[in-house]
């Protein structure tokens, strides 16, 4: 019997059978995102066009940093990422002043209200997903963002008194912030980490420093919603072992492709549903399309070799596709996925 997305996932996580694994993908729609219902139009329309099995939301890239006063640069072409003028907070120090903003109005309002059209839209069909970040990734966001990682590895190391003072005020925002997302109907939240590995700071500070705040924003979620998944962003060695196990999530996302932790390896040390197995950043960058399918067959068959079909989504390791590649190219991959299950 062929299943619907919602029907597959429900079992993957009651650990019955089901028929095929899953399949999705999600990108940014950086020309869509800053309107509410052009935002919607388009998630829904990219969703449409490949019935992927769960749709991960897509927020602004910069909406937190919008939320405390930030002033942005929205793009004005679809290839490229809107950006921040200048961060708001200007030193380490500045965490100790960060006080936490209405999380239902501003640009968490708008993020809130795409979540509750989306899951209205597709209640009982297929699941949906809002994306909330770690506390500690929020307050990277606020200071330096992705263009400098580094800094934010200096306030791990030398200004962990100021970073404890900003990780009470964000973990407040961020636990609102998922009640939020529940009460509009979402299935489960995308819980994104991005210091989560040797870059920033060992297992044992991680545990210390952040853990605590990561898993009060999760236990926000619990009983809540029912599909929560864990991701965790970077390549190298990440803390796989320690954030599967101590975070009460249904699902783990991550580099599966660049990480020292491959799918196989990932199936081996949690029972936990797997969402992987695709490079976000070469794979679709594959211009042939006969060449793309090769790709997408042998990531197909691999990940499908290394996890239970019940235990498996095939997947992007991350959001962050190359904007410039089409919605066409990226479908390929379910299209492989109905070849090679026969639909």
């Amino acid at each position: 019997m062929v299943m619907t997305p919602y029907e597959r996932l429900k079992a993957m996580v009651e650990k019955r059978e089901v028929d095929r694994p899953g399949v999705s993908v999600w990108k940014h729609f950086f020309l869509d995102d800053r309107y509410v219902s052009d935002h919607v139009k388009r998630t829904i329309a990219f969703q449409d066009m490949n019935d992927w099995d769960f749709i991960k939301i897509m927020t602004t890239n910069v909406h937190m940093e919008a939320q405390f006063g930030a002033a942005v640069k929205w793009t004005a072409t679809e290839g490229d990422r809107t950006v921040v003028k200048a961060r708001p907070i200007k030193s380490p120090h500045g965490f100790r002043t960060m006080k936490a903003p209405e999380v239902t109005a501003g640009a968490l309002g708008k993020e809130i209200e795409v979540a509750k059209r989306l899951a209205d839209h597709y209640h009982g069909k297929v699941p949906v997903i809002a994306t909330v970040d770690t506390p500690a990734s929020y307050l990277k966001a606020l200071y330096c963002g992705f263009e400098d990682p580094s800094r934010f590895g200096e306030v791990i190391r030398y200004y962990q008194d100021d970073l404890k003072e900003g990780l009470k005020v964000m973990t407040e925002v961020t636990v609102k912030l998922t009640e939020e997302y529940a009460k509009a109907g979402v299935d489960g939240i995308f819980f994104a980490t991005n210091v989560a590995n040797k870059h920033y700071l060992t297992e044992e500070e991680y545990k210390e420093l952040l853990l605590p705040s990561d898993l009060e924003t999760v236990k926000a979620a619990e009983g809540k919603t029912w599909f929560n998944i864990l991701h965790i962003h970077g390549d190298g060695e990440v803390f796989f072992d320690l954030l599967v196990n101590a975070l009460p999530v249904q699902a783990v996302n991550w580099h599966t492709v660049t990480t020292t932790v491959s799918l196989k390896e990932g199936a081996e040390k949690t029972d936990k549903i797997l969402i992987g197995g695709v490079d976000h950043m070469k794979d679709f960058a594959i211009l042939n399309r006969e060449e793309l399918v090769k790709k997408m067959k042998e990531r197909v068959k691999d990940a499908a070799d290394s996890v239970p079909a019940n235990r498996l989504i095939i997947a992007t390791g991350c959001s962050v596709i190359p904007p410039s590649i089409p919605d066409a190219r990226i479908g390929v991959l379910k299209d492989v996925v109905d070849e090679v299950y026969g639909r």
